[in-house]
C-alpha cells in the first residue's frame, strides 16, 4: 500500500521552509551580479570593487545571489496587519547596543521627527535629526541631517550652524512594542532591533488601556530658544506623571553633546536634578557596549506652560556653568496638546 500522506502541519513546515529559503539572482548590463551583501556599502579602490561579496561572501568582482529575502505563509486566519498609531512616539533603543537610541515624536497629518543619539569612529557623542512620514507600519526618514556649528553657552550663533545630510533611515513595527530599523550613513548601513523604553502619557498604542490623562500630557514634545536654532530639548511625561528629557546640544568647543535624565514634577517645575552624559563606544559595526562610559553632567529645571516656558541648569562638567533660556514649544505630538491660537 502507499505510505500514509505526511500530517498537514508537515505540510505547511515544508511550505514556510521552501518560501523561506528563496533568493534572488540578476545581472547588469555588463554581467555583474547582485552585491549578496549589501549591509556592507560596495566601493572602488586599485582598479577593483571592494565590499562586492559573491554568494558565498566573499569578495569579489562579479557578486551573486542575493539570499537576503524571508518570507512566511500559513494558511491559518492572521490579525488584521498592524498599522503605526500615536502611539508608537516614545524612546527606542537595541537591547544590544545599550548607549544609543532614538526619540520618536509623531505629529498631526502623518508627520514624524526622529532624533537619534550616538557615536562617532572615536566614541565622542554625536546626535542626527530628521523629518519623515507615517506609511502603513513603517516611518521613512528620508534624509537624516547632522547638525554642526554651535558651541555651548553665550557664544551660540544660530547663523553658524549647518545641517548637512549624512544618509536614511526606515522603522519597521511589527507591534506596539517591538520593531527594527534600517539605516545609511556615509560608507555603512546596518539593522536594528527595537525596544520600547518609554511610554507616554495619553498616548496608547493598541487597545486603549483607559489610564488618566492630566493636562502635563501636553507638554510632551520639543521645546528650544528661538534664539538658540539649532539645540534643544525633547520631553517626555510618562504615565506615572514624571518625566523624560533629552538635551541636544553642543560643549563649549563646538563638538556635538546630548544630556538626558529624569524628573518629576515639584511645585509646577519639572526638576531634572540628575542629568548624565556618555562616552565609549564607536559608531556602527564596531559598537561596544560594554566601552559605555555613564558620567554625571548636572541638573536642570523646566518651567513649561502653553506660552512658552524657560530652562535653567548648573553643570558639574567643566566648562558648561550654569544659565537661563527662555523656551517655545516647537513640536506637540499627534495627541493631548495646548489649544492652538488664532
Amino acid at each position: 500500500p502507499p505510505p500514509p500522506p505526511p500530517p498537514l502541519d508537515n505540510l505547511r513546515r515544508q511550505r514556510q521552509m521552501c518560501i523561506r529559503d528563496r533568493s534572488i539572482s540578476t545581472r547588469n548590463m555588463t554581467g555583474l551580479g547582485l552585491d549578496t551583501d549589501p549591509s556592507t556599502v560596495a566601493g572602488w579602490a586599485g582598479g577593483h570593487w571592494v565590499r562586492y561579496e559573491d554568494s558565498n561572501g566573499n569578495e569579489a568582482d562579479f557578486g551573486g545571489r542575493d539570499e537576503q529575502f524571508r518570507l512566511q505563509v500559513s494558511t491559518e486566519s492572521q490579525d488584521p496587519p498592524f498599522t503605526l498609531e500615536p502611539g508608537i512616539a516614545a524612546a527606542w533603543f537595541d537591547a544590544e547596543r545599550n548607549g544609543e537610541g532614538f526619540i520618536i515624536e509623531v505629529l498631526p497629518d502623518d508627520q514624524a521627527v526622529l532624533y537619534g543619539f550616538s557615536y562617532d569612529a572615536e566614541g565622542d557623542q554625536d546626535w542626527y535629526i530628521a523629518a519623515g512620514t507615517l506609511s502603513g507600519n513603517q516611518l521613512r526618514f528620508p534624509e537624516l541631517l547632522r547638525v554642526s556649528g554651535g558651541v555651548f553657552g553665550p557664544g551660540f550663533d544660530p547663523d553658524a550652524v549647518q545641517r548637512d545630510p549624512v544618509g536614511s533611515a526606515t522603522f519597521t513595527w511589527s507591534g506596539c512594542q517591538l520593531g527594527f530599523m534600517d539605516w545609511h550613513i556615509g560608507n555603512e548601513r546596518g539593522r536594528q532591533t527595537l525596544d520600547r523604553l518609554s511610554r507616554l502619557q495619553g498616548l496608547d498604542c493598541g487597545p486603549p488601556l483607559g489610564r488618566p490623562i492630566s493636562d502635563i500630557a501636553r507638554f510632551s514634545g520639543a521645546w528650544y530658544d528661538p534664539a538658540r536654532s539649532g539645540e534643544g530639548f525633547t520631553v517626555q511625561i510618562l504615565e506615572d506623571n514624571s518625566a523624560l528629557v533629552y538635551w541636544f546640544s553642543y560643549d563649549p568647543d563646538g563638538n556635538r553633546r546630548w544630556f538626558f535624565g529624569a524628573g518629576e514634577l515639584q511645585d509646577g517645575t519639572w526638576v531634572f536634578p540628575d542629568m548624565n552624559t556618555t562616552l565609549g563606544p564607536t559608531f556602527g559595526s564596531g559598537f561596544d557596549p560594554e566601552a559605555l562610559e555613564l558620567q554625571p553632567w548636572g541638573r536642570l529645571e523646566l518651567d513649561l506652560s502653553c506660552s512658552g516656558g524657560e530652562a535653567r541648569f548648573e553643570s558639574s562638567e567643566a566648562g558648561f556653568g550654569s544659565g537661563t533660556y527662555p523656551l517655545v514649544q516647537l513640536t506637540s505630538l499627534h495627541g493631548p496638546a495646548c489649544p492652538s491660537i488664532d
